[in-house]
């Protein structure tokens, strides 16, 4: 069997001192000052014409750094969720690395089901 060319074993997830045992890691940098246009095409136009476009009225929150992280893990009976918007030290390291970087648990879950481990779900906002 061929070796797996992209393996993110051994990657570890810290929030707050507390290591958790990470089943997923999803790490997602989005630019939140794109200057892309509001499409506002219509029936009226013909085959060939420009794209009918506006400029954004809106732009993107200052305090918002576009990245954002999100975690599966394993949680012990009794859990809790981390709770939202408690603030502190994230550290990945193993497949990606992000190393004591400040941020915000935006949304937390705890999954209970029959023959299953309890498991959680938290996003972070990664400064």
């Amino acid at each position: 069997m061929p070796a797996t060319p992209h393996d993110s074993s051994g990657t570890t997830f810290t929030f707050n001192s507390v290591n958790y045992t990470v089943t997923n890691i999803t790490y997602t940098i989005a630019d939140n000052n794109a200057t892309d246009n509001i499409d506002v095409s219509h029936l009226g136009q013909t085959t060939g014409q420009t794209v009918a476009t506006l400029s954004r009225p809106l732009k993107g929150s200052a305090g918002d750094t576009g990245k954002e992280v999100t975690i599966d893990y394993l949680a012990n009976a009794g859990a809790t969720p981390i709770a939202q918007s408690q603030s502190g030290t994230l550290t990945i390291a193993g497949g990606i690395t992000l190393t004591s970087v400040a941020a915000t648990c935006k949304s937390s879950t705890i999954t209970l089901a029959t023959n299953d481990a309890i498991k959680g779900s938290a996003s972070f906002q990664v400064a």
